[in-house]
């Protein structure tokens, strides 16, 4: 599962160099005053940390979700293992290329159903300041970013998150423009699933409020 969890972040890379011309050009009409209205109205805001369906890196919880994996990939395993927000968040943080890592903090997993978000702070110091145009002094050091979609198990060995929803300061990037930053990304096809390399131990996967839950075997 740690090479689904950081596959989910190639796009964090990329969005770093094309957010900035993205806004501009999906958000240009009328940019200097309609973009500076909308985004000072935005709420900052991350999600707080709730007892189940959103999640923060701990120690702790990447111990207990590492152990779990183990667990699943034995030959008399249990068919299915169930990852908390926190245990998921923590595999998440610790998945991440550093190069792609120290872009953002705050850290937040939320698990919805059928649908794993990611949340973080985004350093946008790290945008290129040309690629910002006129946006450039209208965004903080710190912005969140929401990136969130459907996470499912194509073939043993092979999962596929499709990337449904990115959102800069909550601004949402119209669905063109996500499955286009998802191409380009990280090779999603067109309607914007990416094919990441998880443990083969998973065959199938289910994301509730409540917990992503692992199988060994495929369900129906």
């Amino acid at each position: 599962m740690n090479g689904c969890l950081r596959g989910l972040f190639r796009l964090v890379a990329f969005v770093l160099l094309l957010v900035g011309v993205a806004l501009v050009w999906w958000y240009r009409a009328p940019l200097s005053q309609a973009v500076g209205r909308l985004i000072g109205k935005r709420d900052t805001a991350l999600p707080p940390v709730a007892a189940d369906s959103i999640g923060a890196p701990t120690p702790g919880a990447l111990t207990s979700a590492q152990e779990k994996l183990q667990a699943l990939g034995r030959a008399r395993g249990p068919d299915s293992v169930i990852l908390t927000a926190n245990e998921t968040a923590s595999l998440v943080g610790t998945g991440i290329d550093w190069t792609v890592r120290r872009s953002f903090d705050s850290l937040r997993v939320e698990l919805l159903d059928g649908v794993l978000a990611v949340h973080a702070r985004l350093d946008t110091r790290l945008i290129p300041r040309d690629a910002l145009g006129p946006l450039h002094g209208l965004l903080a050091e710190r912005e969140p970013l929401r990136i969130a979609g459907p996470i499912v198990i194509s073939r043993p060995g092979i999962a596929r998150w499709t990337v449904k929803e990115l959102s800069l300061r909550g601004i949402p990037f119209p669905p063109p423009a996500v499955r286009a930053l998802a191409r380009q990304a990280a090779g999603a096809d067109s309607t914007g699933a990416v094919g990441i390399r998880v443990d083969p131990a998973i065959a199938d996967a289910r994301v509730h409020p409540r917990g992503l839950v692992l199988y060994r075997r495929h369900r129906a």
